[in-house]
């Protein structure tokens, strides 16, 4: 059994909690409590308070990448303890930037004061692959493009030295970490934004482990964008998948995540900053 609480999340309904568009959860699992991203700001702080969570130490912070809404809050977390392991995959901190569809517009969405925190001894810079970082506790990242309504997302750019000089050049998001641990009932998967496809990111998982079963999938699917033929395409591969239970949050979008849930039901379990899940 474990217990995740959604400290941070763009939707928010209780009174007293805070939203933002961001991500952040508390995992607690065998005994081990992990933070999984920190928003943009404090509200995770915040959000945890409301929740009457202990700021003992954490024994590990993942960041699944290098987005300011999922690493934003990192100058905040000395209030749950020092030193702890920052697990960060190294293209995280590369400089990143989006285009508006609209008008064009280029703005930089990396990670916001990043110098503050990075040289510390705790950060762990992680390659790609499979990595174990505890005991049923791994992180998969350069998830490859397999699923053929899953291509490279448009619009994400990353800086890059080209005879000495910054170009930009279209960002694969390869630093997108994707975590698992191991479920008595199968795999539980934790995804931040799954910019290269939540279906690619769940294939290259089985390939991790294969005939393992996935039990729960908490993840931002990165749809809100996405017409409804990818949405449909989406979701009639996550039921061929036969997941138990799918939390979509975040960048998934309200579309999609109301037609995932008329589809899988009561399989999906709808969430908001301040909700406590076991799984």
């Amino acid at each position: 059994m474990m217990k995740v609480s959604i400290l941070t999340e763009n939707t928010v309904y209780k009174r007293g909690f805070l939203g933002e568009h961001g991500l952040s959860l508390l995992i607690e699992y065998q005994g081990k409590r992990y933070l999984f991203d920190t928003g943009q700001s404090q509200v995770f702080l915040h959000n945890a308070q409301k929740l009457r969570l202990q700021k003992k130490d954490l024994d590990g912070i993942i960041l699944s990448h290098g987005h300011y809404d999922h690493g934003g809050g990192m100058e905040y977390v000395r209030e749950w303890g020092n030193d702890v392991p920052v697990y960060v995959q190294q293209k995280a901190f590369e400089k990143k930037y989006t285009e508006n569809p609209r008008n064009k517009e280029i703005r930089y969405i990396g990670l916001e004061n990043a110098a503050g925190w990075q040289q510390g001894k705790g950060i762990c810079r992680l390659q790609g692959g499979c990595t174990k970082i505890g005991e049923g506790v791994y992180l998969l990242s350069e998830i490859p493009y397999t699923t053929e309504f899953e291509p490279m997302p448009d619009g994400f750019w990353r800086e890059v030295l080209k005879v000495q000089e910054p170009e930009l050049e279209a960002d694969p998001m390869a630093d997108e970490q994707l975590l698992v641990m191991e479920h008595e009932q199968g795999l539980s998967i934790f995804a931040g934004c799954a910019h290269p496809g939540i279906i690619n990111c769940l294939k290259y998982v089985q390939s991790e482990f294969p005939g393992v079963p996935v039990h729960s999938l908490v993840a931002g699917m990165h749809l809100k964008s996405c017409d409804s033929q990818r949405i449909r395409r989406t979701i009639r591969a996550l039921q061929e998948m036969g997941i138990d239970i799918v939390v979509p949050l975040h960048c998934t979008g309200i579309r999609a995540i109301g037609m995932i849930k008329e589809v899988l039901g009561e399989r999906c379990i709808l969430a908001e900053a301040g909700r406590q899940i076991e799984i």
